[in-house]
């Protein structure tokens, strides 16, 4: 009875996550970061300008918004620079708890 529950607990809560995986990176992008957002979670991510190394940084996501163009961007506290930015989705390459 103990391992049906729990069981039935852990695929309940990785549902929503393998949907958004099927979907795609950005979904799953969109759902770790609003998941940590809604939570309050540090986050790492690797994250590349346009033509740039991709740099490592602790971010604090606050909420994740799509642009008019169609682009997923994350509004964030970043504690590399101390201040709120915003990065793109489709820019972040890897992504981890702090």
């Amino acid at each position: 009875m103990r391992h049906t529950r729990r069981a039935i607990h852990a695929a309940l809560t990785t549902t929503r996550a393998l949907a958004a995986a099927a979907c795609g990176l950005v979904e799953l992008l969109r759902y770790t970061l609003t998941e940590a957002a809604n939570t309050g979670r540090t986050l790492r991510i690797s994250y590349a300008k346009e033509g740039e190394p991709a740099l490592v940084r602790d971010i604090a996501p606050e909420e994740v918004k799509r642009s008019k163009a169609g682009d997923w961007y994350v509004r964030a506290t970043c504690l590399l620079r101390g201040d709120h930015r915003t990065f793109r989705l489709d820019r972040i390459t890897a992504l981890e708890t702090a």
